[in-house]
């Protein structure tokens, strides 16, 4: 079976996203193109990946508790709509095809 290297944009919207927050939007590119998504282990470093590309695109350096509470429920809603798109990969995968890039972002509000 030939395998096939496509790109998937995976566009992931944070909520409750202040303006003042995101002078401009915000996204960061997950490579998948090293990963087999069909094995176990390369699908934990996916989800290691889209965690991390999460907290980078929710993070706005500001502290405090507030704060804190805005970067967690952004980083929950984005990897909570990347579950649909992550799973087609994954099943992609398992039939060949093997995708090059995620996208994921946190557009301003």
């Amino acid at each position: 079976m030939m395998t096939r290297t496509l790109i998937l944009a995976l566009s992931l919207t944070a909520v409750a996203v202040p303006a003042a927050a995101h002078a401009e939007d915000k996204s960061a590119a997950v490579r998948i193109d090293d990963l087999n998504l069909s094995r176990a282990t390369d699908r934990d470093r996916l989800d290691t990946r889209l965690k991390s590309a999460a907290r980078a695109v929710c993070s706005t350096g500001a502290r405090g508790t507030a704060e804190n509470s805005r970067r967690a429920a952004c980083i929950s809603a984005a990897l909570a709509q990347a579950e649909p798109r992550t799973k087609r990969a994954i099943a992609r995968a398992q039939d060949g095809t093997q995708l090059a890039l995620l996208m994921i972002g946190a557009p301003r509000r």
